[in-house]
């Protein structure tokens, strides 16, 4: 379509309608929105016009110049990638904005995983995931009385005695007062 509006207006309202719709997960929209505002800030006017010259990786360049120390190298990496995915959406979108589905990256792994299992190794990850096995040694019983175990668990190995005595307190505190007898 030679139509079609590809400036930095259309694909900030591309942006907002695609997460306010449901086209691309909130989590996904708000990400892509964080980048683009942080990267669009550098784009030269006639980039403003049509998105579709826009190199994105010149674009982190130039952003990463002015930004200098204040960014990190793997930061930037997430804001091309994000801004990057986001324009081929929007290019796709306008393209043929009735069949679009939005290109949010691979299905997750567990997504793979569970089309692939069949019901007994369905059930068996979900029981491995609603009950951990846990390892005997960051658990340390403390026998209370005859007939009551309690169980400390994430005792960090190089504790403190300040810490110790942070978590007496705390034991101390739900105690019930002793009633003479």
């Amino acid at each position: 379509m030679a139509d079609q509006d590809y400036s930095e207006s259309a694909f900030l309202e591309f942006l907002r309608r695609s997460a306010v719709s449901g086209i691309v997960k909130p989590a996904t929209g708000r990400a892509r929105k964080l980048a683009a505002e942080h990267l669009l800030v550098q784009l030269k006017s006639h980039e403003r016009l049509d998105l579709r010259v826009v190199d994105v990786d010149e674009l982190c360049s130039r952003f990463h110049k002015i930004q200098g120390s204040t960014i990190r190298p793997e930061n930037l990496e997430v804001y091309n990638q994000r801004f990057s995915s986001a324009l081929q959406d929007f290019f796709r979108w306008c393209e043929n904005p009735a069949k679009f589905v939005s290109n949010e990256g691979e299905l997750p792994q567990a997504k793979l995983v569970a089309r692939r299992d069949d019901a007994g190794q369905a059930a068996a990850r979900e029981e491995l995931a609603l009950n951990p096995p846990r390892s005997p040694y960051d658990i340390f019983p403390v026998p209370l009385r005859e007939d009551l175990v309690v169980y400390l668990q994430n005792i960090p190995l190089d504790m403190t005695r300040a810490e110790a005595n942070k978590i007496a307190a705390v034991v101390q505190a739900l105690a019930v007062v002793d009633e003479e007898k």
